[in-house]
């Protein structure tokens, strides 16, 4: 069972920022193109410590991690962040828009244990690769803070801390609006709060939603930092992670995630034609509207497909059994074998493309928007598009609980927990 735990919060002043200015999204959901905008949204941006720019004369003592760490400090000094003087958990309210209608997330934000040895109360689902995690532990050494949540995913049907924590809470401590969203978050540092709620999460097991690489990166940090102090008690700061907790019970939106490889190496829609033939049913559309509505509609064992150069789009649908079985590896478990996903790498992308599906490749990039990814074919950056629907909550948690892993970028909870409502000093 995780063991949850309140801290000392490290929080913007909202006497000192305008707080609707200065979050962002988590570091691996910061587009390139959109690091200039979060950067002019204020000189105290969230981003400008999970994701410095980086210079042609960085050195090893002078980069964006030394940066991150200086700038951390002297926001310190300065009191443009202030660190709470009580330890605390943090409720928090997230209204967002889905489509044209308003959508409100509630989470808590908690310290909690990484797991040690063979302990599995908190579960990842996806792969890694190991460059976001050397560039994470290069940050983490630094400003040694977590500054953004790993999304940790509850179930509690019984909605216990909706139920009995949030009807008490009284007045947010902060309350602000953007265009688009709200956000309040509660200060819960009452001792007897605290320990209601961390007896209520005491039995819950926790899937990693996102923040897979800055999860095991902690563990990394852990062990390092045990090695150096020769302090093995599992209740040093290092020995925790920042987590923003979500009952899936209250509703979790996934959004799907598609692939567009940028370079096809020459393969192009009579090469898939011949080599797919056997293992899916290609349905043509003229009309993009009509294409992806019959994705949306099919389903599970429905993929679309949209190859420069050719305009017409591609429903592919897939075939079962045998003929399906001999393209996939003999030891596929069934709970992974049966995702659009891995039918889509083992079959396409990893033989015919020479892509790996759990290895960093240039040659691809992963949207959640089907628009963009048909845009970037169409305006000739990219070779083909493959569209997925996204996968159940209950196939992902089928997955985490047998031990098993999907490819990475298989799944996008949405939205992603906000960087920069509170950090947690690992000190």
């Amino acid at each position: 069972m995780p063991k949850i735990r309140s801290f000392r919060g490290i929080r913007y002043n909202p006497d000192a920022v305008d707080l609707s200015t200065v979050l962002c999204p988590p570091y691996d959901a910061v587009l390139p193109q959109q690091v200039d905008d979060y950067y002019n949204r204020s000189p105290y941006n969230a981003v400008r410590l999970v994701l410095g720019k980086q210079s042609p004369k960085d050195t090893k003592e002078s980069n964006r991690y030394t940066r991150a760490r200086d700038l951390f400090r002297q926001w310190l000094q300065e009191n443009t962040l202030i660190q709470d003087e009580k330890p605390a958990l943090y409720y928090h309210e997230h209204t967002y828009m889905l489509g044209d209608k308003p959508q409100t997330r509630r989470g808590i934000i908690a310290s909690v244990r990484l797991d040690d040895g063979d302990k599995k109360t908190i579960r990842p689902h996806e792969y890694t690769v190991k460059s976001p995690k050397l560039d994470r532990l290069r940050l983490m050494s630094e400003v040694r803070t977590n500054f953004s949540s790993v999304f940790g995913v509850y179930s509690d049907t019984k909605k216990l801390v909706e139920s009995k924590i949030r009807p008490a809470l009284g007045s947010p401590l902060i309350d602000f609006s953007t265009r688009d969203e709200a956000q309040k978050l509660w200060i819960i540092d009452d001792p007897s709060r605290v320990e209601q709620i961390t007896k209520m999460m005491l039995n819950k097991k926790i899937l990693i939603a996102d923040g897979h690489h800055r999860y095991e990166t902690a563990k990394i940090y852990r062990d390092r930092m045990r090695a150096a102090t020769h302090k093995n008690d599992g209740n040093q700061n290092f020995d925790y992670i920042q987590m923003y907790l979500i009952n899936m019970d209250e509703g979790i939106r996934i959004l799907p995630t598609h692939r567009v490889i940028i370079d096809s190496m020459g393969v192009g829609l009579v090469d898939l034609e011949y080599r797919i033939k056997e293992i899916f049913n290609m349905i043509p559309f003229d009309n993009k509207k009509a294409f992806l509505l019959a994705l949306n509609k099919g389903g599970h064992g429905n993929m679309g497909l949209y190859v420069k150069g050719i305009p017409r789009f591609y429903l592919l649908q897939t075939a079962r059994g045998p003929e399906l079985d001999k393209y996939l590896p003999p030891d596929s478990h069934p709970l992974l074998k049966d995702l659009d996903v891995t039918i889509l790498h083992e079959c396409i992308i990893d033989p015919i493309m020479g892509i790996s599906s759990n290895m960093e490749n240039k040659r691809i990039l992963f949207t959640s928007k089907a628009d963009e990814a048909i845009d970037m074919v169409t305006k000739e950056q990219a070779d083909i598009a493959f569209l997925l629907n996204p996968p159940s909550m209950d196939e992902i948690m089928q997955i985490a609980d047998a031990g098993l892993r999907m490819p990475q970028k298989s799944t996008n909870f949405y939205p992603k927990a906000p960087t920069g409502l509170v950090f947690h000093s690992l000190e």
